[in-house]
């Protein structure tokens, strides 16, 4: 699946002096706003997101105009504020209106696959729990599916089919120190083997929107 990339998209907005005007414009704007009052930002943002689940009721042009300009302006900006929550439902919703043949092969392949990718991440859950107390750690374990731009960006990143992604699901650890978020890696690869060049550390080099955070894949 190759018919839409964020290179592409940003090549369309490079190449064209409109559109990069455009967009130019409405961030210097929000940025204006959010540096008077951040609330303002925060209720720009709820109000693209219940135009981005309406969507339906406009014509196709108007769609993937809102669309296109929801990926490329309100879900970084979501991202860079830390709303990840609403960032996810913009990507998807976005992408649904952009690339919907994409959208719905990716949704259908999840839905076959959601029942027993929940059963497995529940056993999971419950193993990690249980090692994390053996190991006097306090943390907070929970299951979450990704969101389906985030595994299509994936896809694309890695050249490979929805079949060869594995992490549909993760697995969150919460907790309150560092050093515990380390030591909690250390009782997960101690029960399952990391797979290589699947690491992140966002402790030690933060994102932009200073998100702190431990990324393996098992």
């Amino acid at each position: 699946i190759k018919r839409f990339s964020d290179e592409k998209r940003s090549q369309q907005v490079a190449t064209n002096p409109k559109l990069r005007s455009q967009r130019d414009e409405t961030l210097r704007k929000l940025f204006l706003s959010m540096a008077e009052d951040i609330r303002v930002v925060i209720i720009k943002l709820a109000d693209r997101l219940h135009n981005i689940r309406t969507l339906k009721h406009l014509n196709e042009h108007k769609r993937r105009r809102i669309a296109r300009e929801t990926l490329d302006i309100y879900a970084p900006l979501a991202n860079r504020l830390g709303i990840w929550q609403i960032k996810w439902e913009l990507e998807d919703n976005a992408f649904r209106w952009l690339e919907p043949v994409t959208y719905k092969e990716i949704s259908n392949g999840l839905q076959q696959r959601r029942v027993e990718r929940s059963e497995f991440i529940n056993q999971v859950i419950e193993i990690v729990q249980s090692e994390l107390q053996k190991a006097h750690i306090t943390a907070i374990v929970e299951g979450r599916p990704k969101h389906i731009f985030s595994i299509y960006r994936k896809m694309q990143r890695k050249g490979v089919e929805l079949e060869q992604i594995y992490d549909t699901e993760a697995v969150r650890i919460l907790v309150d120190e560092i050093s515990d978020c380390y030591a909690a890696l250390g009782v997960v690869h101690g029960l399952w083997r990391p797979i290589p060049g699947e690491f992140d550390d966002y402790i030690a080099n933060p994102k932009d929107n200073m998100y702190r955070s431990l990324h393996t894949a098992v």
